[in-house]
């Protein structure tokens, strides 16, 4: 079974990711995607996809743990319950209940479209101090090197959960806050990769902006708004794509990354994605 990278090796540039969870989540499922329900999400799923056909589905982590948070007070509670940073990801990450449902739902995914790649999807270790102590606390926090450290042994307890579930790649989101800079920045969260690795999940870091320039870094693909050194890239299409702009050409060892606006016209989301094959 060729992994995700391989494909892109072999695809000649033109493999397409698409993160169609908003707007696929409007279009056909009310804009409220099912991540409690596990045949729902599943059926969801085999729709979009049939629809969009991108060559890697995914299991956003975040917010289907944003969706669980929702509906398990007592979650959040216990997540409240110490003022440290890190306290809130590491009792979101531990809670064997959450840890059952998200591994019930990545199986459930991959069964229902099996031939494309999969990707877990989840924020950084930094990103997810931030994100997961605002859910707690409903403020923002300082995350430094410490936490983010911590924050990757976490999670790297956490991907456990999924090693048996099908997973062909790994994709650690930044936020805007959180972006590094440099190789070091990322350096912390070596244990988590170090997880990935041993499951043989190709692992990526996606930046929203300009500002990382560590490269690969111990990764296997970036996803920016620009091309990296040494790395397989994840060449973004900007938002000014979807308005009529040219794509980018293909390119070796590249892919193309696309997130499809929420609101944007079905029609015109398919004469668009045309271009792209």
């Amino acid at each position: 079974m060729p992994t995700f990278i391989d494909r892109v090796k072999a695809g000649d540039g033109r493999i397409l990711w698409l993160d169609y969870v908003d707007y696929a989540g409007a279009l056909l499922a009310g804009g409220n995607v099912p991540w409690l329900d596990t045949t729902a999400s599943a059926a969801w799923l085999r729709k979009a996809q049939g629809l969009l056909r991108s060559d890697v589905i995914t299991l956003p982590v975040g917010r289907a743990c944003a969706a669980w948070l929702e509906a398990h007070p007592p979650l959040r509670e216990a997540m409240r319950a110490k003022p440290r940073a890190v306290v809130p990801t590491r009792t979101l990450l531990a809670d064997d209940a959450l840890r059952s449902h998200l591994a019930e739902l990545v199986r459930a995914l991959r069964g229902s479209v099996p031939g494309p790649s999969f990707a877990l999807v989840c924020p950084s270790p930094r990103a997810w101090v931030a994100e997961a102590y605002e859910q707690a606390h409903g403020c923002g926090v300082d995350v430094g090197e410490d936490e983010a450290d911590s924050a990757a042994l976490y999670i790297a307890d956490f991907l456990r959960a999924f090693g048996e579930s099908g997973i062909d790649a790994l994709l650690l989101v930044e936020s805007a806050a959180s972006e590094p800079v440099t190789a070091q920045d990322v350096a912390c969260y070596r244990s988590a990769l170090n997880v990935a690795a041993h499951y043989r999940w190709d692992v990526g870091l996606s930046v929203p902006g300009t500002r990382y320039q560590g490269g690969a870094a111990g990764l296997d693909f970036v996803v920016a708004p620009q091309a990296l050194p040494g790395a397989v890239a994840g060449r973004v299409l900007t938002v000014d794509f979807w308005a009529g702009a040219a794509p980018p050409d293909p390119a070796p060892e590249c892919f193309r990354y696309a997130t499809v606006p929420a609101n944007a016209d079905p029609e015109r989301v398919l004469e668009r994605l045309a271009l792209l094959r």
